[in-house]
Formats: structure tokens, sequence, C-alpha cells
């Protein structure tokens, strides 16, 4: 294959032979750059100095007297520009459109726009005097108000745009259009004047901006330059209709540049296979593509592969490509840079920032509000599980005696003690004395307005995380920590030379615009066979075999979208670049690509959800439905990819129960018992019965901010446990200060990570600490009252069954939250409930039918507390008939002479007494009690150790919406 610039440099050494001491090439990229200088020396066998070879961006900037800065230097150089002029402009609201503005201003300067003429006409008077011919007679547009405020702008970026000019010139620095119109207004003294350059090759454009343009005709007339064109008769002239003509025939019809060198047929003439793919989503394409090249590669001669171009209309696709490519292909260079924005440091970096403005905000009674230098658990939580901290801390921590490092030791801090707000001294002491270094780095409040500290903050991030990577295997990695360290410095260069201090806010936003437009550059063989590029990239070269990523419409060519200051109709006005000068440019590459490849395969996204809508690129279907009219040695196509479809075996819903596992659940009954909450779970599901209590899966502890209603449930009841033991059980009745004092100091033992100072906590605290209060009142105040004789009283009963035709022996055990003593002999089993204890009018338990359906089969959990006290009542039972009989508190309590009682205390309704509303017997004695509870539970014990009902989700789905087994599950 004969490529486009070996024909250029075929062409330059024919006409200078071997003196090319003072003939320059310029090209469109650098990549360009490098490949001319190959085909000219792979062309000559005579030794020569090397011509002068650069992109034009390269050549522009060497020969303009002003040095193209930054683009963090240009947003602060325009900035402080806008205060000048309009001293109240917000910095948030400048950064919004700065980078918009910055490419306009870039844009007005390479297409030589009359300035005076442009901001005239968006003024509001011209505005207005044009609006106003197509107005009736006698009737005027106002010229105040929003319509003023918006025009104003516009008068605003003319004032802007002169100072800004002007500014950098002073300092001897443009930005990159400056620089152009610099040169295309000064060709006579800057290039013309120069005798370094006798002849000057432009090789391989397509569409100049006007300052190019005046510059190349400028050498073009004085007979000092020649433009070579790499174009194809298709569009020049068979095909007029294809957008990639359009400007090169107007430059060929006009002579503009002079004769038209050259003009092929590869499009028109040669054989070619266009194979497209539909493929079902983007990140799929890059697998497809991978699977392409190695099976063209496995069919390649070894020592003379085809070089091949992998082409990415989607620049984001690029890891994912690298990382679909065999593992065995190590031969490829990658033209694209890799932008810091995606990288994993770039997250890091924007953990800290979080961590450092996120801090302890609350609102004090007079209605200030207080920040409290204190960092938030999420965000202390993400910094130290980012994969780079986790990585240092394999390789740099050592454990302490608890067999912890410092960042596992805080993570189970802030789990276990729901530490909600942390300050840099209780992370310390959190860590004990282990990697402090990394804790100060990471946790010492910056000062306000400090931006030196935070620079210093990074660059010790660096050291230390340098350190872990010098020998780390991702060279990748080090190479972000690297590119962002030379970045700090260019950032810490541009503050030095202001004087007014920034703002936290406005340095993180000039410093995350740097990094936006930060690229990691790869570097690799440029002569690789396979090349990895975007469309830009692709500019002057050719390939024999092609692979094309992402050709939907609205990717290549991309949406039809104006991102920029200026209307529409004002830059075709003016002659500024629009979306059609752009599908014309990227129409160009694409058919120029096609010119000289033989092998060609491009890829497209064919679901709804892609961009594009899952439509084809326009390019696409031109080659099948067009170019194939004229070339009929052109052979499309058209591929599927489809998901290959396996049968996957479905999942259980049930889990069988085996002997093994029978003989370990007769083993904890006899050993760990059976309790109240187990016998709920085992009734309402009994998949989680097996989940918790059988294999053991741990609930997931997360931190909350704001207090749910087991918090505060978990509270109220170590509150009224202690009251009755300080107080109640004493015979002493506590004051409201001592409730209020009891109340505070158990919140605060329990939960000391929760706020209660402002928002829905103190809300949920009042409440709690009204209802308590409201309890304890109607207590003190209620005649008769009854006597409390235990607080949290744990009881504990043993049964043995016959199950299966084997004895079992089961613990049955409980906690119960008060027991109360009446003057009738009547003793109380109360337990606390926050919420309602009612059961519906469905589950009325006045039939006695529905008894035994509530305690073996009801779902409910209201049902669930009637079955609690019936265990509870139980278990006092049972310890009364039995043995030494019921003792509380060194008081035996026999069956003949105290019957059971139980009920609830409901925090919703804190002055009444909800009776158990079930009663297995009518007589109310222990003995028939204790008979029909136990056939109940044997019933219950001999379903959960029968080999044929096995562990089941339940049906009601209402149980799965709190239940923390519900990922496992899938529901």
């Amino acid at each position: 294959m004969t490529t486009f610039l070996h024909l250029v440099a075929e062409h330059i050494l024919e006409r200078h032979g071997s003196s090319m001491e003072k003939v320059a090439i310029v090209v469109p990229t650098r990549r360009a750059a490098f490949y001319v200088k190959q085909e000219l020396a792979n062309t000559t066998q005579t030794p020569l100095i090397s011509p002068m070879v650069q992109a034009i961006d390269d050549f522009v900037e060497g020969i303009c007297t002003l040095e193209v800065a930054d683009s963090v230097s240009l947003l602060f150089e325009l900035y402080e520009t806008f205060k000048e002029i309009d001293p109240q402009v917000q910095f948030d609201r400048f950064m919004g459109w700065a980078s918009v503005l910055m490419s306009d201003l870039d844009k007005i300067d390479q297409y030589l726009v009359d300035t005076d003429y442009l901001f005239d006409y968006m003024s509001e008077a011209k505005a207005v005097e044009r609006w106003q011919k197509d107005l009736p007679e006698g009737r005027n547009l106002p010229n105040t108000g929003g319509t003023k405020q918006y025009f104003s702008l516009f008068e605003n970026i003319k004032k802007v745009y002169a100072a800004f000019r002007a500014r950098l010139f002073d300092k001897g620095q443009a930005y990159r259009g400056m620089a152009y119109r610099q040169l295309a207004e000064h060709v006579d003294e800057l290039l013309l004047g120069r005798t370094d350059y006798e002849m000057i090759y432009f090789a391989g454009f397509n569409a100049f901006t006007e300052s190019e343009k005046k510059i190349i005709q400028k050498l073009v007339k004085a007979s000092r330059a020649e433009v070579l064109w790499d174009t194809d008769r298709y569009y020049m002239n068979e095909n007029t209709g294809v957008e990639a003509g359009i400007s090169l025939r107007e430059y060929r019809d006009n002579a503009t540049f002079g004769g038209w060198k050259w003009m092929g047929e590869g499009l028109i003439s040669s054989a070619k296979t266009i194979t497209t793919y539909a493929v079902p989503n983007a990140t799929l394409q890059t697998k497809v593509a991978g699977q392409l090249y190695a099976d063209m590669k496995a069919g390649d001669e070894p020592e003379a592969p085809v070089p091949t171009a992998i082409v990415l209309a989607d620049e984001n696709l690029l890891l994912p490509m690298l990382y679909s490519l065999d593992e065995g292909i190590t031969d490829l260079n990658v033209t694209m840079g890799l932008s810091l924005r995606n990288s994993m440091l770039y997250t890091l970096i924007d953990c800290v920032f979080e961590l450092q403005q996120n801090v302890a905000e609350f609102k004090t009674k007079d209605g200030r509000t207080l920040r409290i230098p204190k960092f938030n658990h999420k965000s202390i939580t993400k910094v130290l599980n980012h994969p780079f901290i986790r990585h240092y801390e394999q390789i740099a921590m050592v454990p302490g005696a608890d067999g912890l490092t410092a960042i596992q030791r805080t993570l189970r801090e802030i789990n276990e003690n729901n530490r909600v707000f942390l300050s840099g001294d209780e992370l310390s002491t959190i860590a004990d004395g282990q990697d402090l270094g990394l804790f100060k780095v990471l946790f010492t409040r910056w000062a306000k307005d400090n931006p030196r500290q935070v620079l210093r903050t990074f660059y010790d991030l660096i050291d230390l995380l340098r350190e872990v990577y010098r020998d780390y295997k991702n060279a990748l990695e080090t190479e972000y920590l690297y590119l962002f360290y030379t970045l700090l410095k260019q950032f810490e260069q541009t503050l030095e030379r202001r004087s007014e201090p920034l703002t936290l806010r406005t340095l993180r936003s000039f410093l995350y615009e740097l990094i936006r437009q930060t690229r990691i550059p790869f570097s690799g063989e440029p002569i690789s066979p396979l090349q990895i590029l975007g469309m830009l990239e692709t500019r002057a070269l050719d390939f024999e075999r092609i692979i094309i990523l992402s050709l939907n419409e609205g990717v290549l060519p991309q949406a039809k979208k104006q991102n920029s200051l200026i209307p529409f109709d004002i830059a075709q006005e003016v002659g500024l670049p629009t979306h059609q000068h752009q599908e014309a440019v990227m129409s160009y590459h694409f058919y120029r690509l096609l010119q000289r490849a033989k092998d060609v395969h491009m890829l497209y996204v064919s679901t709804n959800d892609s961009p594009g809508g899952g439509e084809k690129s326009r390019f696409v279907q031109q080659v099948e439905f067009e170019l194939t009219q004229y070339n009929k040695a052109i052979q499309v196509i058209n591929k599927v990819v489809e998901f290959e479809e396996r049968q996957v075996e479905k999942l259980s819903e049930e889990v069988l129960k085996d002997e093994p596992m029978l003989a370990s659940i007769r083993m904890q009954l006899g050993t760990k018992g059976l309790y109240p909450t187990h016998l709920n779970q085992l009734v309402r599901c009994s998949m989680q019965f097996y989940l918790k209590h059988v294999v053991g899966v741990e609930d997931k502890e997360e931190i909350e901010e704001d207090l749910g209603m087991d918090k505060i449930g978990t509270w109220l009841h170590a509150s009224l446990e202690r009251l009755d033991q300080e107080y109640f059980l004493l015979g002493i009745d506590p004051t409201e200060e001592q409730i209020r004092a009891v109340l505070r100091e158990e919140f605060e033992q329990l939960f000391r990570g929760y706020v209660t100072e402002e928002g829905l906590n103190r809300i949920y605290y009042q409440i709690g600490e009204q209802q308590i209060l409201t309890f304890l009142n109607h207590q003190m105040a209620a005649q008769p009252r009854r006597r409390v004789i235990a607080a949290e009283q744990p009881l504990r009963a043993e049964v043995q069954f016959e199950i299966g035709g084997s004895p079992v022996t089961i613990q049955i055990g409980g906690k119960i939250d008060r027991v109360e003593l009446s003057d009738d002999g009547t003793l109380y089993v109360m337990d606390y409930k926050t919420g309602s204890v009612q059961l519906s009018g469905s589950r009325s338990l006045s039939d006695p039918a529905k008894k035994e359906q509530i305690l073996l089969t009801d779902t409910d959990i209201k049902a669930g507390y009637e079955r609690q006290l019936w265990l509870y009542k139980y278990l006092m039972y049972k310890k009364m008939v039995d043995g030494s009989g019921l003792v509380i508190n060194d008081v035996t309590y026999p069956s003949e002479s105290y019957r059971i009682q139980s009920g609830f205390y409901s925090f919703r309704d804190p002055t009444s007494l909800k009776a158990s509303q079930l009663d297995l017997v009518e007589d109310g004695g222990a003995e028939p009690f204790i008979a029909e509870s136990e056939r109940l539970l044997k019933e219950l014990v001999s379903g959960l150790l029968n080999p044929e009902v096995p562990f089941r989700q339940t049906q009601d789905l209402n149980v799965c919406v709190y239940c923390d087994y519900r990922g496992i599950c899938g529901r």
C-alpha cells in the first residue's frame, strides 16, 4: 500500500534531493510529523539533513513572538480581566461559562473575525434595531429589564476581549487563537522575512481556518509554499453531495492555494470489504474489536503483520479497549491520551476536598450557624476505602496489638459506635500511634483561604503514595502520581504570580479545570502494527485494516449542539464554524480513512439507550447506499452481535434439610435455646431463620445519621431498665429532673455519635423524652398502683419432646422487660413497644379457632408480639410448677397463689395498658396453659426438624420490606 505520506516524501525528495536544510513540512498532527520523517528515511538511500517537520500548532507557536500560556494561567488572567470590568462578577458563575468563552475567543481570532462588527451585532442596540424591522408599524420593543441584562453581557465581552488581549500581550503571552492571529496579520515580517525557510509544504489538510488560509495564501503567492492535498475523486467530482468535499472543492475551483496536488481514486476504484456490526452496548464493542484483531493477527505473517488501526470515535472507550485486547498483544501504540479526570487519582483528590468541605454544622438557639471542625463519617470512610489508600495500607501499614491497622481500627470504630462526626485529634487517638503520617496528611483541617496548605497536603500525599507505588507493577497509577505532581507545580507557579489569595472553592474549581484538560500521554513504538487512535489522530495516516467503534449518529458526527456563547445565526454571519462545518470536517476524516484501506470493520451500538438512540451513523449509511453505487468492487457485509443464550439453571428458592443440618439445629435447640425472636422469624419467614440462626449470616452494620425507631426503642428500654433498677425496685419515685438525666446519660452511652441539637434527631429525642415522662407520671399517679418487682428479668426453662421417634431437648428462654405485682396477687408480665400493638379486626382473638392460627402461622408483626407474650407467660408458669418455683429477687411465687397476666406498654399510648388478647385455656390455670403451650411448641419444633419441610421464602412480601437478608434472597 502506497500511503499519502509516502507520496509526500517522494514529491519533496524529487524536488529538493538531499538539500533539505531550508525546507519545512507542516502536517496536522505530531504523529503525522513522525511518520513523514519515517517515510523520508525509508524513501531515500542518500544521507541527508532532515527538513523541519512540525505539526501546525507547533509551527505557528514557534514563529509567533508570543508564548502560548497554559490553560489555567489563561483562566486566571481572564477572571482578573473580567473583574476589572465587572467587579460584581461571581467566581462560581464565571467558571460556569469561562471555558466556553475561552473557546469562543480562540475561534474568533483563528477565523480573523471583525470583533467590532461581531460584538456590535450582538449588542442590545443592534439586536433591537434588527428586530424592529419585522414589527408592525407603530409597535416598539422595550429595551429594558431582562433584554437589557442579556445583551449587556456581550458589551462586557467586547471590553473583556480587548483588555484580555492587551493584558496578555504586555506579558508576552497569548492563547492559541491569538498566536494564529498575530502570525496571520504579520506574515510578511514574521515569516516571509525569514531566510531559514525557502519552501514550506503543508500536507494532509482539508479545511483551513481564516488565519491559516491567510498565512498559507501569502506564502503560496510568494512561491514559498505548496499545499499537498489527500483527496479522492469520489467526493471531489462524482458525488458532490458528500459533505467531505465542501471546503476542498471550493479551494480547488477558486485556485485559492495554487495548483491541485493530489486527487486519487481509492474510494471509487479499489476493492474493499466493509463489514458492519450492530452491537448491544458500547463497552461490548471493545470486546468485539479485540476478538477481531486477535483473529486478524493470527492470520498475518509473524514477520510482516498488516498495519491495523482501531479508531475510537468515542474516546471514553480507551481503557475498556486496552483491557479487551488479547494478553499476547504487546506490540501496539496508543496515540490518544488518557484523561486525568477519568483516573482513580482524581477520585482520591475529590474525596480529600469533600472531606475538608463537609464539616459538622448546627443551628444555635439564637439562629446562628455553628460550624464544628469535625469530619463527616461518610467522607472519612470514602477516603480510607479508596484503592490508593487501601494499597498503601497493604504495603506500608503494620497491624497493632489488636491485629488491626489504623485504617481498620478507624472504620470499626465508626461502624460499631455509630461515630457520625470525628475530629482530627479523635482520629489520631483511634489510630493509637500507628501511621500518624498518613492520618496527619488526610485529617489536618485546612485553614481558610490558604491555598499553599492545600497544595502542601497533596505534595505530602504524593510522597507517601510514591514510596508504595515505586515498585508496583501497575505503571499507569505511578504515572498518575507523577503527572499530578507536575500539575501541582504548574499550579503553584501560577499562584505565585498572584497577590490576591484564592478561596478554597475557587482553588478547587481552577484545579479541577486543569485536571479536566490534562491527559496522560502514552509512550509506545509509533510504528507498531496496531495503532489505537481517536478520529482526529488519523489525519494524514493510512492503514490497510481499520476497525472503527461507536459509529452512531450523535457520536460521529457529533450531535448538533452549539457549545458557544455566540448564537448560530450570528456565527454564520461572521464566518465562525458551526456544527455544519464540524460535520463536513469529520466526514472528510472518515472518507479519507477509507481511501487506501482494504479491510474495514465498522461497529455501532444498536440499542435505544445508546447515544443517537441506536441509530447507525449517516456516514455508514452513505457507504452502504451511495458509495457502493459508484464502486461495485466494494463488498458490504452486515452482522449483528448477540449475547449467547445459555440455559441457566434456576436457583431453588428452598433449602433442603439434610441430616448434618438437622443435627446442628437439634444441638442449638438444646444449648443456645429457642427465644421469642427466633420463633417469630421461623413463623414469618423460615428462610430468614435459616440465614440468621443456621448459617449465621450477620446483619450489615450501617452508619445512620438520623435516629430510627429501632434506636429510639433501644434507648427507651435501656432508660426504663435503669429507672426501674435505681428507683422503682427500691420503692422510690424519681423526679422529672432525674428522669431527664437518666435519659440523657443512656442516650450518650448508647449513641454518642448522633447529633441531637437540631433536625429530625432533636425532634425524635424530644418525642421519646416526652413519652417516657408521660408514661412514668401516669404510673406514679395511678391508684391502685402495681409494684415493680423485676426489670429485664431473664427466664429459662427446659422441655423435652419426642419428635420423629427421637427425644429432643429444647431450652426455652426470654427476657421480660418488666414484672409487676398487683394487690390481688396478679403478676403482670409487661413488654415495652414504641409503636402500635393492636391486632387488626380480621385477626380478632375472640374466635378460639383463630388462636392457634395466630401463634403457628400468622406472619403479621403484631401477631409476633402476641407470640412473644405467650412465651413469656409460658416461662413464668413453667418456672412456677418446676423445681423450686418462680423466684424473683429472693421471693418465691407459687402457681396456686398467683396468676399471670401478660400485656404491653405502648409508648404511642403511654397512659394505658394493652393486655394480651390471647388466652389459650379458658380457666387460665397454670397446668392447662403449660400443656396447651407445649403442644403448640412441639408442633412448631416438629416443622423445624422435619426433613420434608424445607426452609422457604415467605409469601408475605411485607415481611421482606425491612429484612436484612433481602439482597441475598433477591427480594
